[in-house]
């Protein structure tokens, strides 16, 4: 730890917003990989009992027993069937609509991550000008200090490692929540075209709007 705050104090100033970098790529690694455990999302036993529900023709009992559910499958499949109650739309339109629009939560924070992984990079660069430009300012003088031409490229060098470890984990981690985000995406269609064509084998009349 004390090696840490020695390099964290020889990088200089631009050392604090790498610092709060690396501390808002932490906090939304961690908050995705919480916010998106597959029991919180997606939960087959919800699916396959709406399912059963619907093709009893209890459409409104699965509505009352998941439109306040702790997983999103649930809730997403409950308001669906509520609009497509409520409305004339068809119900592959409310589900998906409905759908569309809760999934978007799946993607929260992932600009910031990307955010991060750009401006992190650049302050490491930033430093390494800075800290030349301490070094030539060194060079420039009668006397070569060697105590202040070794600051400048310590700052140039710190600088540029310390973008370069808050960037390389935020790239990878933001292209693990993509990916994994994708995959979800396409099981939660899976689990969507299954509860359309249980509504439509309990109502046909729901292929019409």
């Amino acid at each position: 730890m004390g090696q840490l705050i020695w390099y964290f104090n020889e990088g200089g100033p631009l050392m604090w917003p790498l610092l709060l970098c690396s501390v808002v790529s932490v906090a939304v690694l961690l908050e995705r990989a919480w916010r998106l455990r597959r029991s919180a999302l997606l939960d087959p036993a919800i699916a396959d009992d709406v399912r059963e529900l619907v093709e009893r023709g209890q459409p409104d009992a699965a509505v009352r027993k998941y439109r306040a559910s702790p997983v999103l499958v649930g809730r997403i499949l409950a308001r669906g069937l509520e609009q497509y109650q409520t409305t004339r739309t068809d119900i592959e339109t409310a589900l998906f609509e409905v759908g569309s629009r809760d999934l978007q939560i799946l993607h929260k924070n992932l600009a910031l991550l990307n955010l991060v992984a750009k401006v992190a990079p650049l302050l490491g660069l930033l430093g390494t000008v800075l800290g030349m430009i301490l070094g030539f300012e060194a060079l420039e003088q009668a006397a070569v200090n060697k105590a202040n031409l070794a600051h400048a490229i310590r700052v140039a060098l710190i600088t540029t490692a310390a973008g370069l470890f808050i960037a390389i984990p935020t790239v990878v981690g933001a292209a693990y929540f993509r990916g994994r985000i994708r995959a979800l995406q396409a099981e939660f269609e899976d689990v969507f075209h299954d509860v359309v064509a249980s509504v439509k084998r309990a109502r046909p009349e729901a292929t019409a709007p």
